[in-house]
């Protein structure tokens, strides 16, 4: 069983057919959904057939108590506290490209990860952005822990740029050393952000996976760098969760035994799937 430990919030997405005036009124389209890597994952992969389990916190009010719900409708175990209220992020798309307004709200508030939540994982997964702030990252270090006792593979996502530039470079470096995770997925700008070469591998990871939008996704152990290509999505529709695609795609087939390479092939195969659905999600029943 995969378990993805981070965050799960309302997601708002306003697409802008001007730029905004200021004083003045614009017409927008907006739309709400999921939104935290950690839930994208976890309900990405129970779509794509697997039978993950999350673990956060949301707010105790009908926005968090409907999230879990939409969640468990998918196929997802959830192991969620109830406090405080829901976080929210209005991510605005534009000709200027993206933006995000993040309140993470109750979901970095969380002290204690039950260890029970790794009862039967096979993979844990944490979204790097939850290493920003305690005392939800001192919990998530105790559980890691924990998983290193349990011989449990970890894969920890990339912080964004903005949340590297809150953390540091070198402290995430650092965990990444202290950690030793399975892998380290993350963004061409993320991994630029770390201050390392394009081609280097990030130090304690076993394998540094570096995606580039359209452009090949570098597979980095020790030894080498397996450049593999991303197939043309022609029908694109929104851009919303497809690195969490990426990851619960990739997961899922080195969970039944793929080489890192081809576990990036069949990322790209589900980003691909997301690409083409509003917000994060392959479009598959629920």
């Amino acid at each position: 069983m995969l378990v993805c430990v981070g965050d799960l919030l309302e997601e708002v997405l306003v697409r802008l057919r001007a730029d905004p005036v200021r004083g003045g009124d614009r017409e927008v389209r907006a739309a709400r959904v999921r939104g935290g890597s950690a839930a994208n994952v976890a309900a990405i992969s129970a779509e794509l057939g697997s039978h993950p389990r999350f673990v956060g916190q949301v707010g105790d009010d009908h926005v968090g108590r409907t999230l879990v719900e939409d969640l468990r409708r998918r196929g997802v175990a959830v192991h969620a506290s109830f406090a405080g209220g829901t976080g929210v992020i209005v991510t605005m798309v534009g000709r200027g490209g993206r933006s995000r307004l993040i309140d993470r709200g109750a979901s970095r508030r969380l002290t204690v990860v039950a260890p029970e939540c790794l009862d039967d994982a096979s993979q844990l997964f944490v979204a790097g952005s939850a290493f920003t702030e305690d005392p939800f990252a001192s919990a998530i270090d105790r559980l890691l822990g924990e998983a290193a006792d349990a011989r449990i593979p970890v894969t920890i996502g990339g912080p964004s740029v903005a949340e590297l530039e809150s953390l540091g470079a070198g402290a995430f470096l650092a965990l990444c050393a202290a950690v030793r995770p399975d892998h380290v997925v993350l963004n061409r700008a993320e991994h630029a952000a770390l201050g390392i070469s394009p081609r280097e591998p990030i130090e304690g990871a076993a394998t540094t996976v570096v995606t580039n939008g359209r452009r090949p996704t570098l597979v980095i152990d020790a030894d080498r760098a397996v450049s593999v290509e991303v197939p043309p999505v022609d029908d694109l529709l929104d851009r919303t969760g497809v690195g969490d695609g990426f990851l619960a795609g990739f997961l899922r087939s080195r969970e039944a035994g793929a080489d890192p390479a081809s576990a990036a092939h069949a990322g790209h195969r589900a980003a691909a799937r997301v690409l083409r659905q509003l917000g994060p999600t392959t479009g598959a029943a629920s």
